[in-house]
This record gives C-alpha cells, sequence and structure tokens, in this order.
C-alpha cells in the first residue's frame, strides 16, 4: 500500500477512534452522575454505555488503527467492511425509531436530539465508510492483483 494512502487511512482512523472514545467517554460520564455506578443495566433512563453501539464501534475504531499501523491490511480490510456494515446497520435503525417515536426523540446514546443526523451514530458510520472507500482506492487494482491483495501482510 502507498503511504500516501496508509498516512490517510491513519489519520481518518485516529479521528475516529479519538471521537468514539469521546462520545464513549461522555456517555459514562454522564450514566454515572445519574446512577453512581457503571454496573447498572436494567430499568435505566438512559441506556448503560456497555449496551450501545457506540462502544462497540469505539473498539473497532482502536482495533482498526492497530491493524493500520502493524500493515495488517487484509484484517483491517475486513474489519472495515464489518465495520462499515455494523454503523451503516446502527444508523438506520435509529433513523427508523427516530422518524417512529412520537414526542422525545433521542439518539443511541440516550441525548435528546431533533436531528438524527447530527448523533455520533451518523458520524461513526460516515468516518467508517470513509476509510472503507480509502483502503478500496488504495487498492483500486484489487480485482486484477486479488492474490497479491490478500497474501499482503
Amino acid at each position: 500500500m502507498k503511504d500516501s494512502y496508509r498516512n490517510l487511512l491513519i489519520f481518518i482512523l485516529t479521528g475516529g477512534t479519538i471521537f468514539s472514545w469521546t462520545t464513549v467517554y461522555q456517555d459514562f460520564v454522564r450514566f454515572f452522575n445519574l446512577y453512581g455506578d457503571l454496573f447498572r443495566i436494567y430499568d435505566c433512563e438512559i441506556p448503560n454505555p456497555v449496551t450501545t453501539p457506540c462502544f462497540y464501534g469505539a473498539i473497532a475504531f482502536a482495533v482498526s488503527l492497530l491493524l493500520i499501523i502493524s500493515k495488517r491490511y487484509r484484517a483491517l480490510f475486513y474489519l472495515l467492511i464489518s465495520g462499515t456494515i455494523f454503523a451503516v446497520g446502527n444508523f438506520s435503525l435509529e433513523i427508523y425509531k427516530f422518524y417512529s417515536t412520537i414526542g422525545v426523540k433521542t439518539s443511541c446514546s440516550g441525548i435528546v436530539t431533533d436531528n438524527v443526523f447530527a448523533t455520533p451514530c451518523f458520524y461513526g458510520a460516515v468516518i467508517y465508510t470513509l476509510a472503507l472507500i480509502t483502503i478500496l482506492f488504495a487498492r483500486k487494482n484489487i480485482i486484477n492483483n486479488i492474490y497479491d491483495f490478500f497474501h499482503e501482510r
């Protein structure tokens, strides 16, 4: 992989990792301030951050960043595909819930919002999709060089 694409992926995934863990941290602080502990799962007004897609998306961003740094492109490619499907799927579910709810509308983190496109799920899906598109452009000859692509480290 060319250094320019690799550096761009590092930049995108670093931004995604910082954004996602900042969001998860804020969710944990909000949850702890409301309930006084982090182990409560049931009967909560806002979801425990461990049960939200944001938490698992943040883990995927961190693993993706480690994979690009360690030059494990094949594993990164598959993680970006599955991470994008996960992110877009969760955002689609959030859109459905947002527009089918009457009254107060919340994001997946339990934050009241009036715009589904201003939620962390939307930004996470966009960042993950951008990273996937970047790795696809980096390997634009993937069909011609499929053997080389899947046998790179």
